[in-house]
């Protein structure tokens, strides 16, 4: 049976057309990961859904993702933390906790960049060209994984992964997500792996972990992403 997966893509207020911009590249970047081999092989006309700004009545009716067996959520925004509980800014006066967006399927990763500062420039996203095979391993000639087997293989790992939800957060309590850093990071170490590592697959938590620690350090200890949940998901296929 066809394991049934998903990625949903939330854009939450930009109050600027550069954050607009921003919030934008920073969706397209995700895109290109998932689609590609390295991430999973989403079909984007069918595994891929993106929402600007949706009212709560839109997310009430996304029921088809109860029914699925994986479900990735990016959301991208402002936040802040009330009473040590994060919220999140989905329209100009429309306010929720990101725990809000939960759909009974059994197996969830949820990606949070918000409670950010406000940033006036324009990003200079990379979009991933970089997903080049490289043949040449250890003195020999392989041919790399195709995206069937990329798929296949992501596939398997998300079965035998337990049921549960995974929540990596940009930022600690009390902090800033300053530019993006966490997404840019966690796409950044992924790709590495991909290209780089060979006959392994990657879990969320170990690419968190590594881009949690970036982040600290380009950040000088104002930043700290922080995760919720012990459960664990693929995240990286890697080349061959």
């Amino acid at each position: 049976m066809k394991l049934e997966k998903k990625v949903l893509f939330i854009k939450g207020y930009s109050k600027t057309p550069t954050e607009l911009i921003n919030d934008r590249k920073i969706i397209q970047l995700y895109i290109d990961f998932f689609t590609s081999n390295a991430g999973g092989a989403f079909d984007f006309d069918s595994e891929i859904i993106i929402l600007e700004e949706p009212d709560i009545e839109t997310l009430n009716n996304l029921t088809m993702l109860n029914n699925q067996d994986y479900l990735i959520v990016v959301l991208i925004g402002h936040g802040a933390n009330k009473g040590g509980i994060q919220i999140f800014q989905l329209q100009e006066h429309t306010i929720i906790n990101p725990g809000q967006i939960q759909y009974s399927c059994p197996k969830q990763l949820h990606i949070i960049e918000s409670c950010r500062d406000i940033i006036d420039f324009e990003l200079d996203i990379k979009r991933i060209n970089r997903l080049v095979p490289k043949y040449a391993y250890g003195g020999t000639v392989k041919a790399p994984l195709t995206r069937e087997e990329s798929a296949q293989l992501f596939n398997s790992a998300i079965e035998n992964a337990d049921e549960g939800t995974l929540y990596l957060f940009a930022c600690d309590i009390d902090e800033s997500a300053h530019n993006f850093f966490f997404l840019q990071v966690m796409i950044d170490i992924a790709i590495y792996a991909h290209e780089y590592f060979r006959n392994s697959i990657y879990f969320a938590g170990n690419i968190f972990e590594q881009a949690k620690s970036q982040v600290n350090i380009l950040t000088k200890g104002a930043q700290t992403p922080t995760r919720i949940g012990i459960n664990d998901f693929p995240f990286v296929i890697t080349i061959i």
